[in-house]
């Protein structure tokens, strides 16, 4: 092992192999005969992809401790959201499908529906925790998914890593929201769940770092690569797309609107308002950032801004520099 450097493609090829494809083919080997779930535990796989992809060890503590060692006593935070081997079901019958089956098992059925609701989950379990929020430089979400869901036929898996900065407005104001108005009200105090391709993960304003797509016949094409450089913010898509978010609202895409263009008509339905957004946002040449900031604003400063008082002193300090609270 000691032939692979860290920070390399060839290692992160290998790593794949020797941690992911042959585990998950012995995995699913087993599952066929014992019928139990063929999903390994791929979180800590996520976390040696990331060491070798960035070149920054681990803390070797596993759960505990940082999951990433940087330099000048920085370190990471690692969340892995594995897509891949969820139990499916059948759209005629019903019946648990696994994701090895390519018809029901029950009725015969290839009526398959796979799912993909796994998403990053981000726990604060108490007032330390939460004021070490945005500590860490940076936070990697991993992100294990099918090529295409929907083609029973393509087992090709994609393997990414976004990287974010957890001291953007879209990312701090998101967990103060959360810890303030969602887990305090919640008897569970149930992590956070982020999802994937979802409005509050694509205002943290992320920057793709990694791709590679992993065939079915074991070959890896590595498309994304930090020494390649060809690394890229995912940016958000045209604001038309988001008229399903449930986290917008027509008053706080309106007064995004009124701080692009004070004179601009904030009439009209959600969807109106969204076309109206996207326009300006090419007229006014609105950066990425400049627009993730105005979303997290509107959609989350109103309701953590009453809280302020209550943020931990630690936390609040960089609250401060990205806030306009004095």
């Amino acid at each position: 092992m000691s032939k692979y450097v860290l920070g390399t493609i060839e290692a992160s090829e290998q790593l794949i192999k020797d941690l992911y494809i042959n585990l998950r083919n012995e995995v699913n080997a087993w599952s066929k005969i014992t019928c139990q779930t063929p999903q390994a535990r791929m979180g800590y796989i996520g976390q040696h992809l990331v060491s070798v992809v960035t070149g920054y060890p681990g803390g070797k503590s596993g759960a505990r401790g940082y999951d990433l060692v940087m330099d000048n006593g920085d370190y990471g935070e690692i969340k892995t959201c594995y897509r891949v081997d969820q139990l499916g079901a059948c759209g005629d019958c019903g019946a648990v499908v696994s994701s090895l089956e390519k018809e029901c098992s029950s009725c015969g059925s290839k009526n398959i529906i796979r799912k993909d609701d796994s998403k990053w989950l981000i726990g604060i379990q108490h007032d330390q925790e939460f004021s070490e929020i945005s500590d860490p430089k940076s936070y990697y979400f991993v992100l294990f998914e099918f090529e295409d869901i929907k083609d029973y036929d393509n087992d090709n898996i994609i393997a990414s890593i976004w990287e974010v900065d957890p001291k953007c407005k879209g990312f701090m104001y998101c967990m103060i929201d959360y810890y303030f108005n969602i887990r305090a009200k919640s008897k569970s105090k149930a992590p956070f769940n982020m999802w994937p391709y979802n409005l509050k993960f694509e205002i943290t304003n992320p920057k793709l770092i990694y791709r590679s797509v992993i065939y079915s016949d074991g070959k890896i094409e590595t498309k994304i690569f930090p020494t390649l450089k060809n690394g890229y913010i995912d940016e958000l898509k045209p604001m038309p797309s988001y008229s399903s978010a449930t986290t917008l609202t027509p008053e706080n895409i309106s007064s995004v609107i009124k701080k692009i263009s004070p004179s601009a008509s904030v009439s009209g339905s959600k969807k109106e308002l969204l076309e109206r957004l996207e326009n300006l946002r090419r007229e006014k040449k609105i950066g990425n950032k400049e627009l993730c900031d105005m979303l997290a604003d509107a959609i989350y400063y109103p309701y953590i801004e009453i809280q302020k008082d209550k943020i931990p002193e630690h936390l609040f300090t960089y609250f401060k520099k990205i806030s306009d609270i004095k």
